[in-house]
């Protein structure tokens, strides 16, 4: 018995899994970054290495991607201004 699709599939499951239980961004995107790398072991492990070429290379573009947009919006959550009891009136 292979142990590539064992592992593959349990790191499918453990990040499909860290992923809806998780809150913090953070956390999700490692979780995300186990859901791949089950996915690309569980290509490989029914021998579509092209497609796994293709994969490996889009993965840390995609993590990539992921990081600059959290950094983006944990950046304009902490810009945007609190009000208060101050509401501007925009009607007459």
């Amino acid at each position: 018995m292979e142990i590539l699709p064992l592992v593959s599939f349990f790191l499918t499951v453990l990040g499909g899994i860290g992923i809806i239980l998780h809150t913090d961004y953070l956390d999700k995107i490692i979780m995300f970054s186990f859901l791949e790398a089950g996915l690309v072991g569980i290509i490989t492990s029914f021998y579509y290495l092209d497609v796994a070429i293709i994969f490996s290379i889009l993965v840390p573009v995609s993590a990539t991607i992921l990081l600059l947009g959290s950094l983006r919006y944990t950046h304009i959550k902490r810009s945007k201004k609190k009000y208060g009891s101050k509401l501007p009136i925009l009607t007459k």
